[in-house]
């Protein structure tokens, strides 16, 4: 199975405007990076915006001499990548690790601890065990075979 692709902080950025503003130009995206305090050149950003299209992550329209750039992936997409790069590289697999480090230093809203409970009290709970199939209900039937009747059928004659 392939790799998904490395996604850097710097295209990360670039990745986020698009995921604000939907699709935009190399220029758009520069101001708003200029706006957040970067100090990025126009180079840099379509050169950034050019990786993410070669990676599958963004795709680039040509309108005229413009070419406007709209994100191909969904934050969740990239956040599932990232976390499980972070599990897989720093706590050696261990997600719980993770978690627990998580809880420790980091503040919920009420409603987050709330959220935490009820998919701990989820994750506690034996799951059920799968209902065992009659032997009928996995038997394949014919194709051809009648559904109801095991009578023969008889031809009509036309007239």
């Amino acid at each position: 199975m392939k790799r998904p692709p490395n996604v850097p902080d710097s295209e990360l950025e670039v990745l986020k405007v698009l995921w604000d503003r939907g699709a935009s130009t190399i220029r758009e995206v520069l101001t708003v990076l200029e706006e957040q305090g970067k100090t990025w050149c126009y180079a840099t950003v379509a050169t950034l915006l050019d990786r993410l299209a070669s990676k599958g992550m963004a795709v680039s329209l040509r309108r005229g001499h413009l070419h406007i750039y709209k994100a191909k992936v969904t934050p969740n997409v990239i956040e599932k990548r990232r976390i499980s790069h972070l599990v897989e590289h720093l706590y050696n697999g261990e997600s719980g690790r993770l978690v627990l480090h998580l809880l420790r230093n980091h503040r919920l809203a009420p409603h987050e601890i709330e959220e935490v409970r009820h998919l701990l009290d989820e994750m506690s709970q034996p799951k059920p065990k799968p209902k065992a199939k009659s032997l009928a209900a996995t038997r394949p039937k014919a194709a051809n075979a009648p559904a109801s009747s095991s009578a023969p059928k008889t031809r009509r004659r036309a007239k």
